[in-house]
């Protein structure tokens, strides 16, 4: 027949029993509260987010007291614990019960010390954390203002754009009106170096992108302001636009034609100035460029003589006729272009059709 307990024992197991579900309970409503509020700090840590931060760091505080609140009921029941270890004839009637409730309370307060140390640690991270977000947004401000100077600055550019192009514009129709080709192109010309403008508003854009990726978690006001800088932007693109419209309109209206007397016939329009031949000298630095015989470098006279564009189709059918050792067209019009010769040839090829374009 097992041994009776005595009556302090039986209330001192009850007693035990009772604290142990109490533990329990409290332990099954900590941890989900430790695990939402530790997860969402790490995720506010890790994003450099203030916000995040400051909304779970101090629920995870409240939590990490709860924790200490139940370590400090186990160390109770442990104690209880201890205290029925020492009856003889409750350990040998109901030893399975008292092993059973005292592994249940040294893995709590394993898991429960781990967890509180854990949250020790994470509000800790937490405050660098702070100081990296605060630092963050000190960066953003920064660049948001270097941002925004570079805005105003083109901002003010078509505030000038704004005033003076209609102006522009008016003269310019004035002056072929009058037959009057200096005003006309002085007109055409300073509107349509308005038009680098749209260029740089062009080039700001994608900066301003960079910026809202480098810096998602800024405060609203801050977005707000990158917004007016876009919507800036666009006003500032539009308005180029409508520049440049008005730029191919006033080149539409082509060179004044100036009144004659009719008993002279119209002058015949004057022909576009012929590229010039190349020199001997030009024709055989050429003819070497390319792999040519001395004896075939007149061959080259008037392929050179044409745009180079037609270069390279006329030097493969050559290359093809001669057995050049290069026979691709680009590439002997490259080497062809390279040579000193042919640099200087379409150097004054460019300046002459710059300054027709100027002209019209």
């Amino acid at each position: 027949m097992p041994p009776t307990i005595s009556s302090d024992t039986a209330k001192t197991l009850r007693d035990t029993v009772t604290m142990v579900r109490k533990v329990e309970a409290a332990d099954a409503k900590v941890q989900p509260q430790y695990k939402k509020m530790s997860d969402g700090l790490r995720a506010g840590i890790d994003n450099g987010s203030e916000d995040e931060i400051a909304l779970y760091r101090p629920q995870l505080a409240k939590v990490g007291a709860a924790i200490d609140s139940v370590l400090s009921s186990i160390q109770g029941a442990l104690g209880l614990l201890s205290q029925l270890r020492q009856d003889e004839a409750l350990m040998e009637s109901r030893f399975g019960e008292i092993e059973k409730l005292l592994k249940s309370m040294t893995a709590k307060r394993k898991r429960l010390s781990e967890q509180a140390a854990a949250a020790r640690k994470l509000d800790a991270e937490a405050d660098k954390g702070l100081a990296a977000a605060k630092k963050g947004a000190v960066s953003a401000e920064a660049d948001l203002g270097a941002l925004q100077a570079s805005v105003a600055t083109l901002m003010k550019a078509i505030e000038y754009v704004d005033k003076e192009a209609p102006k522009l514009e008016e003269a310019a129709r004035k002056a072929h009106a009058k037959k009057d080709q200096k005003g006309l192109t002085d007109a055409r010309v300073r509107l349509i170096d308005f038009l680098k403008q749209g260029t740089a508003a062009t080039a700001m854009r994608p900066r301003i992108e960079k910026f809202r990726k480098a810096y998602p978690d800024i405060p609203r006001e801050l977005k707000a302001e990158v917004q007016y800088m876009l919507d800036d932007l666009q006003r500032a693109e539009d308005r180029i636009k409508q520049v440049d419209k008005v730029v191919k309109e006033l080149v539409g209206l082509g060179q004044v034609k100036k009144d004659e007397p009719e008993a002279k016939k119209p002058a015949a329009k004057k022909p576009d100035a012929k590229k010039a031949v190349p020199s001997a000298a030009d024709l055989a630095e050429a003819g070497k460029a390319i792999g040519m015989a001395s004896k075939d470098v007149g061959k080259l006279a008037p392929i050179l003589a044409l745009p180079s564009a037609r270069w390279p189709a006329e030097l493969a059918r050559l290359a093809k006729t001669l057995k050049l050792k290069e026979g691709d067209g680009r590439k002997l019009a490259d080497l062809v272009g390279r040579t000193k010769g042919m640099k200087k040839a379409a150097a004054a090829e460019a300046a002459a059709k710059k300054a027709q374009l100027i002209d019209i």
